[in-house]
């Protein structure tokens, strides 16, 4: 039953066509009016919101969800004794607690400082898995192997292991040999993970040869490409995935795209140019815990690419992490994407580094032996923004990332 329920949104999300931008927002209109009709009556704290248009709810973020979080859901769930659950399940790496009847409980990774919880019923779950299988899959009819490098497994995530599709979960959490072991037997067709897992592998495998790689959870930049493509010689897929809902993925087109098939996209611009945007996103299939104008602090920069969904060119990653560097005039917003390519262009080799603004104008580089290449990259780019040239560049060895911690190559901890 479960199959059958995930080949039909599968077949429904691969099969669905738009004929045009109006045609997608004239049904993306319907799919709205009727979710929020839905929300209001079973959802305590949207029940007076009722009829009403979408600019009309409230923004939310993790910090008001977190604090509104029992009235939020539609199955009257208590956030402190899911927390206790959803923690017991990750510290003892028993996932089988996660389940709470046909609901999964999670936790995110508290990138922003904050820990969320998420929640989703059986039904989202295997409707979930149909629509990730039809945006990612090269084929629906050749066998896959699918490999997934992940913090902590989920109910969510093996839900996809079925039928012609197998499913490993590797636990990057534990020792790299030994995860790195299973995988090179399992051979899989399809690579998933953050990029500093993949890099990871990039570095130590010889016998890892996927027909697809897919990086998600963490920023793909330029140089973090340029390394995936030439180890693996295949094609290097995004997906935008967060626990607040599949926002986007690289379409069959290549070009990474909305998935505006299943989510809203408010943009909430970040400069006059409207080049760059943190997105205010409403997930229209989420019932358990409704994800209505929730406020992403994310930078993404506009695509351009023509076509019925909407283009994503670069994400950029937090909002927090845009460096704040003083200016003749006036301090000047230096955007993380900016920072990826100018120093993509200072090697014909792919770098190992991180940039974090540490006072005013002072700025720190971690990374290998190259650290001139880069400075020399980062003040011709800050000079062309207006940045002082004055500004203190200080020198440090290249970063260690964990597996445990999300890779950021710029950070603000001035501002932030």
């Amino acid at each position: 039953m479960e199959k059958l329920t995930i080949l039909r949104h599968l077949a429904a999300t691969r099969l669905r066509q738009f004929s045009s931008r109006s045609h997608l927002e004239n049904w993306q209109q319907k799919k709205l009016r009727q979710h929020l009709d839905w929300v209001c009556e079973h959802s305590p704290l949207y029940r007076d919101y009722q009829g009403q248009p979408l600019e009309a709810f409230p923004l939310m973020d993790k910090a008001t969800m977190m604090a509104n979080f029992d009235q939020l859901n539609t199955r009257n769930l208590k956030r402190d004794h899911l927390f206790e659950r959803a923690l017991k399940a990750e510290l003892s790496r028993d996932f089988s607690q996660s389940h709470l009847g046909d609901v999964t409980v999670g936790l995110s990774s508290g990138t922003s400082g904050q820990r969320g919880l998420f929640l989703v019923s059986r039904q989202e779950r295997l409707e979930w898995a149909g629509v990730i299988l039809a945006k990612l899959l090269p084929s629906l009819f050749a066998r896959q192997r699918v490999a997934l490098l992940l913090r902590a497994d989920s109910p969510l995530y093996q839900t996809v292991g079925k039928g012609r599709i197998q499913f490993h979960y590797a636990d990057v959490t534990q020792p790299a040999e030994q995860w790195l072991a299973k995988l090179e037997a399992f051979q899989p067709t399809l690579l998933v993970g953050s990029a500093q897992a993949l890099q990871w592998c990039a570095h130590h495998s010889q016998t890892l040869s996927p027909s697809l790689v897919i990086s998600g959870a963490e920023v793909l930049t330029p140089s973090d490409r340029q390394l995936l493509a030439h180890r693996f010689a295949c094609p290097i897929h995004e997906i935008y995935q967060c626990t607040e809902g599949f926002l986007a993925c690289t379409h069959r087109d290549g070009v990474l795209r909305w998935n505006e098939d299943a989510v809203h996209i408010e943009p909430h611009w970040l400069n006059q140019q409207r080049t760059h945007f943190s997105p205010i996103i409403t997930d229209f299939r989420r019932r358990t815990q409704p994800i209505i104008r929730y406020h992403l602090d994310d930078v993404i920069e506009a695509g351009d690419a023509p076509g019925v969904f909407r283009a994503i060119a670069s994400i950029g990653g937090r909002s927090g992490d845009v460096l704040k560097l003083p200016g003749i005039e006036s301090d000047i917003t230096v955007l993380p994407d900016l920072i990826y390519r100018a120093i993509a262009l200072a090697s014909d080799q792919p770098l190992d580094y991180r940039i974090s603004q540490i006072d005013a104008a002072r700025i720190r580089i971690e990374s290998d032996d190259r650290h001139s290449d880069i400075e020399q990259a980062l003040r011709t780019l800050f000079i062309s923004l207006g940045v002082i040239d004055t500004l203190q560049i200080d020198k440090a060895p290249a970063p260690l990332w964990t597996a445990t911690n999300k890779q950021r190559r710029v950070m603000n901890l001035w501002t932030s």
